[in-house]
């Protein structure tokens, strides 16, 4: 009985989130993780400099209340402006074609770690903290100058998407691009001789001529700082895998997989939509959501993949259409009675009502892990970057139909598909 009335002791940590606001998807997994710290007792700080002003007043931390913005100065808002994806859905959809867009994402970073370094101030000011460990994704390598210039000794890299083949080399991971897709790799299954090839090729590319460039300390010495050997010495890894889902592939007891971590079934479940919402899906007897996501906007689309859609909803006048679409110019249907366009849907309280019956989605893989959870028939479309392999790694569960972005201008495949995700029983 005495050690009942004993106080309780709670050993918590300074934890340092690194998360440059540059692509929704990114910002998602990284505010999870800083908010499951904050709840479980830690104290965290969300270090975000902006690099693209859209993300700049989207809530991301439900949690975590010690969030430091850092403005980006002419140079840095233009290179964030100039990001354009809509050439996406005309371009080829292959793994290389994302490399132009990697490119870009590193000369932002490089910028960014210039002006960190032109003025240490807001670093300086940090170093009181005395943080007790960083997280950030690898994909932001300007990272290593700043918990190396704070003194802070263990670092979590993590990654958004389902693993990256620069931290699984750096750790001493096998990385097995003869059978196991890469990041972006539209191949996957039973690859034949000539996907194994293009894919090991990839994995060459991606890890290779496509590899971050180094930075310098930004303490007296200058000297560079090797990327691979630092994270080789992280203690674990997180990555946003689910292994039900994912791909088998050989993993080191460092590697955590976390996919997933940003689906909250039951707050989704819980959620209540309001009142229109209602109405709608109480419609007709079938509902389906059609979204692209964030960066790939559906209004960008090539015209004959928006009338192509239109005519394919129009063909099935028992079922309701929502439709996330960035415009007010919808002059493209407005016969159609079936149809809800709108800028904005709740997409996670959609996903948890019964009476959605399917998705039409990108495969991004927020996007992909939702509709796993809650159990939701798809059509995949990727468009670009790890997309291919998520909607190939979730059509092996035979939960989806994956069609090609082409698919979009082709009414009996578009038609098929729908036809088959609305009334085939698996």
């Amino acid at each position: 009985m005495f050690f009942c009335f004993l106080p309780q002791f709670t050993l918590s940590y300074n934890f340092l989130v690194f998360c440059p606001l540059f692509a929704h998807s990114h910002h998602q997994f990284l505010a999870k993780i800083a908010d499951t710290l904050t709840e479980a007792g830690h104290n965290v700080t969300f270090f975000a400099p902006i690099l693209v002003r859209e993300y700049e007043n989207v809530k991301y931390l439900e949690y975590t209340k010690d969030i430091i913005y850092i403005q980006p100065d002419e140079e840095l808002e233009k290179m964030g402006e100039a990001a354009d994806y809509s050439n996406f859905w005309k371009e080829d959809a292959g793994m290389f074609s994302f490399v132009p867009a990697v490119q870009r994402f590193f000369k932002m970073f490089v910028k960014l770690n210039e002006n960190l370094e032109k003025d240490l101030s807001v670093l300086d000011k940090l170093k009181d903290r005395n943080f007790d460990a960083m997280i950030f994704e690898t994909l932001a390598f300007c990272a290593h100058p700043i918990h190396e210039y704070l003194g802070i000794k263990t670092i979590f890299p993590s990654f958004s998407m389902t693993h990256m083949t620069e931290i699984s080399k750096a750790i001493g991971e096998p990385t097995s691009p003869s059978f196991l897709p890469t990041t972006v790799s539209p191949y996957a299954g039973q690859m034949t001789f000539k996907e194994r090839l293009l894919n090991t090729l990839g994995d060459f590319i991606f890890t290779h001529i496509l590899k971050p460039p180094s930075l310098k300390s930004f303490r007296g010495d200058k000297e560079y700082l090797d990327s691979n050997e630092i994270q080789a010495k992280a203690p674990f890894v997180f990555i946003n895998s689910n292994t039900f889902l994912d791909f088998p592939r050989p993993m080191l007891a460092k590697t955590i997989n976390i996919g997933g971590i940003s689906v909250n079934v039951t707050q989704m479940r819980q959620e209540k939509l309001s009142s229109k919402y209602n109405e709608i899906l109480n419609e007709r007897s079938q509902t389906v959501l059609i979204s692209f996501g964030s960066m790939i906007r559906s209004s960008e689309m090539p015209q004959e993949y928006k009338k192509t859609i239109v005519k394919v909803i129009e063909s099935f006048p028992a079922v309701t259409f929502l439709w996330k679409y960035e415009s007010e110019n919808v002059e493209f249907s407005k016969k159609v009675k079936n149809l809800h366009f709108s800028k904005w849907f709740p997409q996670t309280a959609l996903l948890a009502d019964s009476r959605l019956t399917a998705f039409i989605t990108h495969a991004g893989l927020g996007s992909v892990n939702e509709l796993s959870y809650m159990g939701k028939p798809a059509i995949l479309v990727p468009i670009f970057a790890d997309q291919m392999r998520n909607a190939k790694m979730l059509a092996r569960h035979n939960g989806s139909i994956t069609l090609r972005r082409e698919d979009l201008g082709v009414f009996e495949n578009l038609r098929s598909a729908v036809n088959s995700i609305l009334n085939d029983k698996r």
